[in-house]
Order: structure tokens, then C-alpha cells, then sequence
């Protein structure tokens, strides 16, 4: 069973500044950054317990790159 992972408008902005940060520096490096992330989604959807709660129904998933 997979579970929604919904991102704030906040953390869709930075997410998506992060990532053009991370082209600018190296061509290519920007996908590979939504890819890392991506994966940690997909991790936090079927195993969300694994994550910590940080307030209410927010949870914290670092990505390991």
C-alpha cells in the first residue's frame, strides 16, 4: 500500500529552485538531483513510518545526496 505525499507550495518552490541551482552548476546535475528525491518519495510512500513526524501529519524525509 502507497501512501499521498503532498508538498506545500513553499517546499514545491524551493524544490524547484534547488534544482536549477544544482543545473546551473553542472548540466545534468539538476535531474539528478529530482531523481534522488524522487526515490525518497517513493520510499516515504510505502514505508511512512520509517520518517520522522516533525508537526502534525508533516513528516521529515532527508535526501541521502
Amino acid at each position: 500500500m502507497t501512501f499521498p505525499v503532498v508538498f506545500r507550495p513553499q517546499a514545491e518552490a524551493e524544490f524547484e529552485e534547488a534544482q536549477a541551482w544544482y543545473e546551473a552548476r553542472l548540466p545534468g546535475l539538476g535531474q539528478e538531483f529530482v531523481t534522488c528525491v524522487q526515490a525518497t518519495i517513493e520510499t516515504l510512500r510505502r514505508n511512512p513510518a520509517q520518517f520522522p513526524r516533525i508537526d502534525g501529519d508533516v513528516q521529515r524525509a532527508l535526501v541521502r545526496r
